[in-house]
């Protein structure tokens, strides 16, 4: 996760997200964990939607008039051009969605070809702002649409004894097209509250992690689902770590649905009120103060040790959570700053102007030739590609560097940074067989001028860490011995629901 703010995921994928500042709980009564919720499935919005189901599909518009019953996929589409002429419906242009390599270039084959009879017989060729059409085996992918409309037209897809398919992913419950706040069009899965919240767990931790884990995991994730409901005009929650990472069916398995069955009901909760439930992939040893990331100082968000975060160092993927390395070169950085709004001109030092009492970066001024630019908290993990905030900067003049042939990780990070090959290093072989030949050994490369960052942890930092928990769950700490221990003063509470 997590929750409106970058965080990670177990089975792990680091997604950099707006940073919104956690909110102060407040006392309020406590309901009941409602029994479905409402997931924007499609990220920051989409302009191609092509949805399925495992049997019949139905298609109804908000009306409840049944627009498509069958088998074949519902394609949505954004800005589809065609031709102006309506008796040259077979000269349709779609707008190439699809992900298919295939069907992408049929479609872009199909595009030049009517813009030429545009041009022959000149036609105008139209923008059409939204179409639904259906694709099935025998259908004209150049046919005319099902319905087309001057904006995004709400629907609703369910699967008649079976699920539903979006990008990819399959999901349980219904899907709808509609808007998110900014007005872009959005897929909106409605899903039971227990589906969604085993999909979660799974998805934010391996479901073969400790059973204590899990179960920790549950809890904090139905307590942000509680404190995050109606979020938006049209759906709850964000599908990813804006949010929590959601995948579907795909992040159910049969560990992941007991930790949400055996903590049916309960969440966190502090003083008589759900908590902020945040929690981030690895703490790199300690947790934050709330108010050294976000805005809030929350009392249960207090900084504590989290010393079982290391046993991530024994996984073949989890290690980098736990400490981790990151390279630029001057330029590299330039870029990679420049594409995130931040231009100082050739790069000339990194100055950390603030530390908390953790050791985390909490404000840095990046210096260059026209200029400086100070960063605030946590936004420099955005700002500079990093796992967390808890790390060093040191800046390394042009050298030398060798490195052994096995060392692949390391050959291929010198060969992103544009080190250059000085000398290679080979040895004998003599093969009876094919007599003497050489075998390569390793090489010495010459290396850039470059800043280092040397940092632990991986993501935020504030409240659980899943690392942390897995380490405790493996030393025996139950479900809320974890929470007890990352959300300070906080009591396990059932409210009933899922």
């Amino acid at each position: 996760m997590i929750g409106r703010l970058a965080v990670v995921i177990a089975p792990l994928v680091l997604v950099v997200a707006v940073i919104v500042p956690a909110r102060d709980a407040v006392a309020a009564p406590l309901a009941a964990v409602p029994g479905t919720v409402r997931v924007n499935v499609a990220g920051l919005g989409a302009s191609y939607a092509k949805i399925g189901a495992t049997d019949s599909l139905t298609v109804m518009t908000a009306d409840g008039t049944v627009a498509y019953r069958g088998n074949g996929f519902a394609v949505t589409r954004l800005g589809v051009r065609r031709l102006a002429d309506p008796t040259r419906t077979i000269a349709t242009v779609p707008d190439p969605g699809s992900s298919d390599i295939e069907d992408r270039r049929n479609q872009a084959a199909a595009r030049r070809a009517a813009r030429l009879s545009a041009l022959i017989e000149g036609v105008a060729i139209l923008t059409i702002p939204f179409e639904l059409s259906i694709e099935t085996v025998a259908s004209d992918p150049l046919g005319p649409p099902l319905l087309s409309a001057k904006q995004v037209v709400p629907l609703l897809f369910t699967a008649d004894d079976g699920v539903l398919t979006y990008d990819g992913k399959a999901y349980r419950g219904t899907l709808e097209l509609s808007t998110d706040d900014e007005g872009d069009m959005i897929v909106v899965n409605t899903v039971d509250t227990a589906s969604y919240l085993a999909s979660v767990v799974g998805s934010e931790e391996p479901g073969s992690w400790m059973p204590e884990a899990l179960a920790a995991q549950a809890i904090a994730a139905r307590t942000y689902l509680v404190t995050h409901l109606h979020g938006h005009h049209s759906y709850d929650l964000e599908g990813d770590t804006r949010d929590q990472q959601y995948d579907g069916i795909g992040g159910e398995v049969a560990s992941t649905v007991r930790a949400v069955e055996r903590t049916r009901g309960q969440v966190a909760t502090y003083r008589g009120a759900p908590i902020e439930a945040l929690y981030s992939a690895n703490a790199g040893g300690v947790t934050e103060d709330s108010e050294n990331v976000f805005a809030n100082a929350l009392p249960y968000l207090r900084s504590v040790a989290s010393p079982a975060d290391d046993i991530a160092d024994t996984s073949s993927w989890g290690r980098t959570s736990w400490i981790w390395r990151q390279e630029y070169t001057a330029p590299q950085l330039e870029s990679y700053m420049a594409a995130r709004g931040v231009f100082v001109g050739s790069l000339r030092r990194i100055d950390i102007t603030q530390l908390s009492p953790t050791g985390r970066v909490m404000g840095a001024r990046v210096v260059g030739a026209s200029g400086s630019r100070d960063i605030g908290k946590d936004r420099t993990r955005y700002y500079f590609g990093l796992r967390s905030t808890l790390f060093t900067i040191t800046t390394h003049p042009e050298e030398t560097q060798i490195v052994a042939a096995a060392d692949t990780d390391r050959v291929r990070e010198l060969q992103e940074l544009g080190a250059q090959v000085e000398r290679t290093f080979v040895s004998d072989i003599r093969d009876p067989d094919r007599g003497l030949r050489l075998r390569v050994e390793g090489w010495q490369y010459r290396l850039p001028a470059r800043f280092v960052f040397d940092g632990r942890g991986f993501g935020h930092g504030v409240g659980m860490s899943q690392w942390g928990a897995q380490g405790m769950a493996l030393a025996g700490a139950s479900a809320e011995q974890i929470l007890t221990h990352y959300y300070q003063g906080i009591v396990v509470t059932s409210v009933g629901g899922p």
